[in-house]
Order: structure tokens, then sequence, then C-alpha cells
């Protein structure tokens, strides 16, 4: 009986998905966030949406309702999408625990590297595309300063 005991518990760890310590919910965040090139994002999802599923994944894609995330010189979809996991989780790891992890300072660092991933997916653009792209970066980067919460 305790031989049976003990492999239903062994098994039940192995099928359960492990709590994750606070620190490193916050490191897969940050990593998301910040370190993970922009071109690889797609694949830090994929790979952490499984092992974090707690997190918030989902996105509007930059809820734009005049723009959207595409135009004729430019396409902020995969920033868009990195912007709302950093907005998003950064949030919720705040109201999960009641530590101030969305703040002033750490929305400036969302948003600035929103504005980074914008400008580098105008940068293979031609000249004249990447000038439009680049205006429409600064004005989508305007926009959540100005209204982003």
């Amino acid at each position: 009986m305790g031989a049976v005991i003990a492999r239903v518990l062994v098994a039940a760890t192995l099928v359960a998905p492990s709590p994750h310590s606070l620190a490193q919910t916050v490191s897969v965040i940050e990593y998301g966030a910040f370190a993970t090139s922009l071109s690889t994002f797609s694949r830090f999802e994929k790979t952490y949406r499984q092992q974090f599923p707690e997190l918030d994944w989902t996105t509007d894609y930059c809820s734009s309702p005049l723009v959207g995330n595409t135009g004729r010189s430019f396409n902020f979809t995969m920033p868009c999408r990195r912007h709302d996991f950093g907005y998003r989780n950064f949030k919720l790891i705040s109201r999960m625990t009641g530590i101030a992890f969305w703040n002033s300072e750490q929305r400036l660092k969302v948003d600035n590297q929103f504005y980074n991933d914008m400008l580098t997916t105008c940068e293979p653009r031609g000249i004249s595309q990447r000038l439009n792209c680049r205006a429409w970066a600064r004005t989508f980067y305007q926009l959540v300063r100005t209204l982003g919460r």
C-alpha cells in the first residue's frame, strides 16, 4: 500500500505543473519583455507559454482603432505583442503579490522597449517607407506614453 501511494505522489508531481517562485516568474517576464530579441520573441512565447501558463499571454495587437498595428509603411504586430506581454504581466504580478512591480519606472522601460522594437521593424524598409515607419513608431510611442496605463 505504501509503495502505491509513493508512486501516485511521484506521478502527481511529474504531471502537475510545478509552482514557480516569484523570482522565477519575474525573471521570465523580464527576459521576455526586455532581454530576448524581437525576432526570437515568438520562440520565447512558444517555449514559456507551456511552462508558465499562469502568465497572461493574451494580446490585442495595439488596439489602435484608427490605424491598427499595420500599414503600408509599418508592421508593428510583434512589438505590440511584446508590449502587451510586458504591460499585462508586470500588472499581473503586482496584483498577485501586492508588490509594486508595475510602476512608472517599469512602464517607461516597457514603453521604451516598445519604441525600440518598432524602430527595429522599420530598419529593413526602403528609405521613404523607413522614414514613414519611424514617424508612425514615434506616434505610437507618444500614444502609449499619454494613454497607456
